[in-house]
């Protein structure tokens, strides 16, 4: 997946200098020392808008570096482009006694191209401060100008787990006659200390902990967003969502035109296509062969694309160029399609909120709809499976960007029955505990993901993968193959042959088998500590199946019966099954997993549940000689 322009997106906080000079360390209350590696002294942001298109940011702040995994804080990277200037910038560092050790001036601020090869305009400024014994503070203050306002600060006065806050504040002063608009999110109420005015008090750092829906999405934040803006000679309406569009779409005005010859080429190519789908498929196969990725952000370029007849011409693009040309190509043979915005992440929970029209967007994808059917497509990709959506685009809201305006959608979720894992294994064990493995898997869905990317390497690469993901302590690949099969939900198939010298442990006449061979262990998380958000078992839902065959050695038996395990909860089910028939026994094992968020309260019955789990996967099947 490739971004749209994330410069702006980087630099939307700033501060306001503030008159504090004593930063020793021995003065930070020891309360805020608790699981932090660093220790905001202050941060403080100003941001003065003037007009629809100028304003200046204003961000001072200083932390105290406590040990090596703050060290690097001890670099700080400041990005900047034709839109948004640095106007000013300057450091200082204390040691621990909060003593000035030295200013850093204009002089010794690096400034360059960021390490890429694409074609855009950012530049990058960096304050290198020098690394001193442990604790050391580190200041710096940084103005920005604004020459064009899409995008008002995001303010996170706490920016991550391992980071206490003694002081932060957000500002905003607007000019009469411009409104803004707010989210809070996670903001105590005593921390409103003016209409455009917040304050932040000794927020602590806490220990992260697992199972939790997007852990950033807990800390607290300030969104704010314009109604009217200007961006290089263009006024836009974020008011909502309808009039956010019709500014992007003012924005692709008379790029979706393509050479006369190229839609005669389309139209031949698709001329024998009995319906849209066919359509679809074959364009997307087109791009796919004929074009690459290559971002061009230059000005407002990062938000407009590059004309589909250019695209067309070079045979390149980023993947607002690259999607626009897909909409153009479609639209060429007949097939309605919409550019469209989306916040592409892993994350699906972490990004748009539907309720606040913002510009938070860093991807471009087209969209067909088709009567009761839609098909997305990912334009930047060459390898992805026609109308899939993987991991960074799937289940979350989506712009599409249509003649009328802006209308905001969702782009679809892949359930339990989309997302599975089936295993078919037979392991013929031997008398001393060794074994053959041979396996035949399927991988369907987010859940082929892994095994698909693997499929695209060299043979010996592959191996070298397989080595670090399977769940054997012990073993041998002997042999493998992994095939990628492109479809609407697409799948990776994997065969493996495999020895595993000591599969079960051997005593005198009996064998301990184990009855799970490729299925991964289960975490437990640690129940101790008092959980503070909600609990997520997985952050989307999936199915695993195996079925086990273990072929027994002759002479031997089964000595202990195991009856089926079958238990449920608010968080998935799980069914362990075994079957003992003359020379071997039949092992079926089913895990489903939700990716409901359930609250803090239940995160007792999580661990139960994976104990449950952890218990009966480590279940020991006995065979005896001569039984």
């Amino acid at each position: 997946m490739k971004y749209l322009i994330s410069t702006l997106l980087l630099l939307c906080l700033a501060g306001s200098v503030t008159a504090q000079t004593n930063y020793a360390a021995a003065d930070i209350p020891k309360a805020l020392l608790a699981n932090a590696n660093v220790v905001v002294r202050q941060y403080d942001v100003k941001f003065e808008v003037r007009n629809i298109g100028e304003a200046t940011e204003t961000e001072h702040r200083v932390l105290t570096l406590l040990n090596d995994k703050a060290s690097d804080e001890s670099n700080q990277y400041f990005l900047y482009d034709k839109i948004v200037d640095i106007d000013d910038i300057e450091g200082n560092l204390y040691d621990g006694n909060g003593k000035l050790v030295r200013k850093i001036k204009k002089k010794d601020i690096l400034d360059g191209k960021p390490d890429e090869h694409y074609v855009n305009d950012y530049r990058l400024k960096v304050l290198q401060f020098a690394r001193l014994d442990f604790p050391y503070t580190i200041e710096y203050t940084v103005v920005r100008k604004y020459k064009g306002l899409m995008f008002y600060p995001d303010f996170f006065p706490q920016t991550s787990s391992s980071e206490a806050v003694e002081s932060a504040s957000l500002q905003i002063v607007m000019p009469e006659g411009l409104d803004i608009r707010l989210q809070e999110l996670n903001v105590p109420e005593n921390c409103k200390t003016g209409k455009l005015q917040w304050n932040f008090r000794n927020l602590h750092a806490f220990e992260t902990e697992p199972f939790t829906p997007n852990a950033r999405a807990y800390l607290p934040r300030i969104l704010t967003a314009p109604t009217k803006f200007r961006l290089e000679g263009y006024d836009g309406d974020m008011s909502t969502w309808e009039s956010y569009g019709a500014f992007i779409q003012k924005l692709n005005e008379g790029k979706v035109k393509l050479p006369g010859e190229t839609e005669e080429m389309l139209k031949n190519m698709t001329a024998d296509c009995a319906d849209a789908r066919c359509k679809v498929e074959r364009v997307y196969a087109y791009l796919q062969q004929s074009t690459r990725y290559f971002f061009i952000g230059l000005g407002i370029g990062g938000w407009q694309p590059m004309p589909a007849k250019d695209v067309d011409a070079f045979k390149y693009g980023d993947c607002k160029g690259l999607s626009n040309y897909t909409v153009a190509m479609l639209r060429a043979v007949g097939v309605p399609a919409f550019y469209t915005l989306i916040r592409a992440t892993p994350d699906e929970q972490h990004g748009l909120f539907p309720d606040f029209p913002n510009a938070q967007f860093n991807h471009a994808i087209a969209c067909v709809p088709l009567g009761t059917d839609t098909i997305w497509l990912e334009c930047t990709s060459q390898s992805e499976s026609c109308g899939f959506m993987g991991d960074f685009t799937d289940n979350r809201p989506a712009l599409l960007v249509t003649p009328e305006g802006g209308k905001l959608v969702m782009t679809p979720r892949y359930d339990e029955k989309s997302n599975t894992v089936h295993r078919k294994t037979q392991l013929t064990l031997t008398s001393n505990g060794s074994a053959l493995l041979e396996s035949n898997d399927v991988y369907r869905g987010i859940a082929s993901s892994t095994q698909a990317d693997i499929a695209e390497m060299h043979p010996e690469e592959q191996k070298k993968a397989l080595y670090k993901i399977l769940s054997l302590s012990d073993f041998e690949i002997k042999s493998h193959s992994l095939k990628r099969e492109k479809g609407r939900l697409p799948e990776a198939h994997r065969k493996l042959e495999i020895s595993v010298p000591k599969f079960a442990a051997a005593s005198g006449k009996r064998l301990f088998v184990p009855v799970i061979a490729l299925a991964p262990k289960v975490h437990i998380p640690d129940a101790d500590t008092l959980r503070r958000n909600p609990v997520q078992a997985s952050s989307r839902p999936f199915l695993v199946e195996d079925d086990l065959t273990i072929v027994v050695p002759e002479g031997y038996s089964l000595e202990n019966g195991i009856e089926p395990i079958i238990f449920n909860s608010v968080f998935g089910s799980y069914e362990l099954n075994i079957q003992n028939v003359p020379g071997k026994l039949l092992i079926y094992r089913k895990l489903l997993l939700n990716d409901s968020i359930q609250p803090k309260e239940k995160f007792e019955e999580f661990v139960t549940f994976f104990k449950n789990i952890a218990k009966a996967d480590k279940t020991k099947l006995v065979l005896a000689k001569g039984t």
